[in-house]
């Protein structure tokens, strides 16, 4: 399988083997599915014959043809007498944008939608979520007439939805940083990520995880997180 692989969905390979093979994560599972036959040449033709999208071919080389390709894992807490028995934990469940599209649209996820957020939630699809916490984040392409390069929004159930400053490659690599540390898409988005605000907890974990992985992954630059953290605190308005 290997020798079919791409030079970018090889990367992604080496993204499951860091979380393997780092003494500091507890990995509960890690998991690659099986590779779609379309190569990104037929699964953009594909979306544009049949879905009439025609998205940028500057995408092509980020199209990962897995049927799915998952983490979870948490950093455990030293502290015997912590309360709780990890520092940060983290999830992703990523799908390729030919299968997000077919994946359809998400206005089951509201309730008593106004018709502005029924049209908004009509073009959005999903392409990666934590389904294993239940804590219900998704991460949406929204799908929309003439736009080659679809808008990235960040869905975080109660505290509601969220346009990303992020296209989808600038998501992939910031994946592949944050290994999926809950709560790490507020990093670009327009909120404050006070210690004392609605966003508490992913700010703590992003705090948390921008003090460890530095050591825990020491080939990734985290320079450019760090800077996006101090921008939405220190007063940030949103």
């Amino acid at each position: 399988m290997t020798s079919e692989l791409t030079a970018y969905e090889t990367t992604w390979l080496g993204v499951l083997e860091e979380l393997r093979n780092c003494p500091g994560i507890r990995l509960e599972s890690a998991d690659q599915g099986q590779l779609d036959d379309a190569d990104a040449d037929r699964a953009f033709g594909e979306l544009a014959d049949r879905d009439g999208i025609a998205l940028d071919p500057s995408l092509k080389p980020y199209h990962l043809r897995f049927s799915g390709l998952a983490a979870v894992w948490d950093v455990p807490d030293p502290d015997p007498d912590y309360d709780e028995d990890c520092l940060i934990a983290g999830e992703f469940y990523l799908h390729n944008i030919h299968r997000a599209v077919q994946s359809g649209p998400l206005v089951e996820r509201l309730y008593d939608p106004t018709p502005e957020e029924l049209q908004l939630y009509s073009g959005f699809r999903c392409f990666d979520g934590t389904p294993h916490a239940g804590v219900g984040h998704l991460s949406m392409l929204r799908i929309q007439p003439g736009v080659a390069n679809p808008e990235l929004w960040f869905d975080a159930t109660t505290k509601g939805y969220r346009r990303m400053d992020l296209d989808f490659p600038g998501y992939l690599e910031a994946l592949r940083i944050t290994k999926g540390t809950y709560g790490w898409q507020f990093l670009f988005t327009d909120v404050s990520l006070d210690d004392d605000g609605e966003h508490e907890v992913s700010g703590r974990f992003v705090e948390i995880m921008l003090e460890v992985f530095p050591t825990l992954f020491p080939d990734h630059d985290y320079a450019p997180l760090r800077a996006r953290l101090a921008e939405r605190r220190c007063g940030f308005q949103a």
